[in-house]
């Protein structure tokens, strides 16, 4: 619900370790949602659902990281690849989590 509120206000991704997508996808269409594909040059919608290692040199209004340490931990550069997701939102940045952050 939190995300289709903020789809209102502007551009909303959500941003994931790439492994985590497809359960993440399923999730946001169950839940009534319809995330565009950023792969899918006719897709169109507020909602982005992307995978982390597509995010360098976009921009959104608004963004939810889903579990940063997934993202750190999936390459070996990954440190870097959290830093280029964590500075994609113009406006706010949400991080949900369940496993300890990877920055202090």
């Amino acid at each position: 619900a939190r995300a289709a509120r903020a789809a209102d206000t502007g551009s909303l991704a959500v941003i994931a370790a790439d492994a985590e997508v497809p359960r993440l996808r399923a999730a946001l269409t169950a839940a009534g949602l319809d995330p565009r594909d950023p792969t899918d040059p006719g897709a169109d919608g507020p909602l982005t659902l992307l995978p982390a290692t597509v995010a360098k040199g976009l921009e959104f209004d608004h963004v939810v990281l889903v579990e940063p340490a997934a993202v750190q931990e999936a390459e070996p550069r990954g440190a870097h690849r959290l830093y280029v997701v964590l500075t994609r939102a113009v406006t706010r940045l949400e991080i949900l989590h369940r496993r300890p952050l990877p920055f202090g």
